[in-house]
């Protein structure tokens, strides 16, 4: 049942993947754009305490250096005219010493960021020990040489340690700024996804799912179409099948009436004819037979009227009428009954002979015994067997020698529809070879031990013949 074509498959496919790697390359667009903002908010972040720390450091060496001028001056005064600051000279010293301490603090939070501040490292030494110097020496009242501290190496050392800090400051203040316009950018960048890719990505998405409703209807109504040909097409097999039945019948009785005609059985000639006229509308009866059960097991018609039936009585009447054709068939069975429907146990019948006639060899025998609850029927000849190329599907329809599909006096499903009735009516069927013999062997259950109601009818599935007929 030809539905989708390969091309609009491999179109279905294509689209598939197209829509995966779109989706994926907006997935990783939209991670990259998560990761650069964390980096760049992590960036200015950083930056930012970094800047603090630098501008608290500068601060608090400008507190320094006015601190110490202010002791510096207060001491120089109430030594030149006699008066008292001591109190706001120590108070500009505890100051000093205590910015001293922020300028170090300062400089161990800026300096966290990497080696790239060593050479701050040293302008910073240099300003803290001449710092401590200084008010050592006017805490001990060395006036003069504080004075010259003051003046010359601490007014030195402050101004290349200001001037550095202030280049720190700069750099630190650019990279803010130029994380914050990259933050700015994924900004943009983002308000463009959420704008153009998102509606985007659900325009594709619904066009697929409309695509796929198309496709869905359109398989829908070519599954549709494939049921009303096939409900035709088993309409057309059972009407044609019941149409030639009656004729065949007709031709089939008659020549039987006329082999028994004594004017007739004087001639070699017209009982030769006879015969091929009884074994033509025999194989055609048969075939008939096996059209119009396929068509009721696709349909789901097919009805099973189980009764007891005799296996002597049974063997006889399906062998009888091969027989009349010229087959000559021996029979070994044990006496059973059995619970199954009359009509299609000699239909299995038929059709295992008439298979072992076309295929097998010239010896042709039906064994039969009592086995537990079950009665094994096996229809046995001599020939070559079946052959390889047919074994994996031997009860399929349609199947013959090797991969021929056409051979005379046969459509190829007797062992289907046999397969088919037996495991309708309970029971199995088996093919093996022993001896160089084959046998196709059929098991159906006792009478004695049959549970099956008195109507059975196989399931109305929508499922083609080979499944109904236990096939994969």
């Amino acid at each position: 049942m030809r539905i989708p074509t390969p091309r609009r498959r491999t179109s279905g496919v294509n689209r598939g993947v197209a829509l995966t790697l779109g989706a994926g390359l907006a997935l990783l667009l939209v991670l990259g754009l998560v990761f650069s903002a964390a980096y760049g908010s992590q960036r200015i972040t950083s930056s930012a305490t970094a800047l603090h720390s630098a501008d608290e450091t500068l601060r608090s060496a400008t507190v320094v250096r006015a601190q110490l001028a202010i002791a510096i001056y207060t001491t120089s005064v109430d030594g030149a005219f006699g008066t008292n600051s001591g109190p706001a000279r120590d108070l500009a010293i505890r100051e000093a010493q205590q910015s001293l301490i922020d300028v170090e603090n300062g400089f161990a939070d800026l300096s966290e960021g990497g080696p790239e501040y060593e050479d701050l490292q040293a302008k910073v030494d240099t300003f803290v020990r001449l710092g401590r110097e200084l008010t050592s020496a006017v805490e001990s009242g060395a006036w003069i040489r504080g004075d010259e501290l003051s003046d010359v190496e601490l007014q030195r050392s402050f101004q290349l340690l200001s001037g550095a800090l202030v280049d720190v400051r700069n750099k630190l203040a650019a990279i803010v700024a130029e994380s914050d316009r990259m933050l700015g950018y994924i900004g943009i960048a983002g308000r463009f996804l959420v704008a153009f890719f998102v509606p985007a990505a659900i325009i594709m998405m619904y066009r697929e799912l409309v695509r796929r409703q198309q496709r869905q209807s359109e398989l829908e109504r070519r599954l549709a179409a494939e049921r009303d040909l096939a409900a035709s097409r088993e309409k057309f097999i059972a009407n044609a099948s019941h149409e030639l039945r009656t004729p065949l019948t007709g031709i089939l009785g008659m020549a039987l009436l006329l082999e028994e005609e004594p004017a007739l059985q004087d001639s070699e000639i017209a009982n030769e004819l006879l015969g091929m006229v009884i074994s033509e509308a025999g194989d055609l009866s048969r075939m008939v037979d096996d059209l119009l059960t396929t068509a009721r097991l696709d349909s789901g018609a097919l009805h099973f009227a189980f009764e007891d039936c005799d296996i002597d009585e049974a063997t006889q009447e399906a062998v009888s009428t091969l027989t009349r054709a010229g087959l000559v068939v021996d029979i070994n069975t044990q006496p059973g009954v059995v619970r199954t429907d009359k009509l299609r146990l000699r239909q299995i019948l038929r059709n295992l002979l008439s298979n072992a006639q076309k295929y097998g060899g010239p010896h042709i025998r039906v064994d039969g015994h009592l086995e537990g609850g079950t009665y094994v029927w096996s229809v046995v000849d001599d020939g070559s067997g079946v052959s390889d190329a047919v074994l994996e599907r031997l009860f399929r329809p349609f199947v013959h020698r090797g991969e021929d599909v056409a051979i005379t006096d046969s459509v190829g499903l007797g062992l289907s529809i046999v397969h088919a009735l037996v495991r309708g009516m309970g029971g199995d069927v088996t093919h093996h070879r022993i001896d160089d013999e084959t046998y196709f062997t059929v098991r159906l259950p006792l009478a004695a031990s049959a549970k099956a109601p008195e109507e059975s009818r196989l399931p109305q599935v929508a499922t083609p013949v080979s499944e109904l007929l236990g096939l994969p």
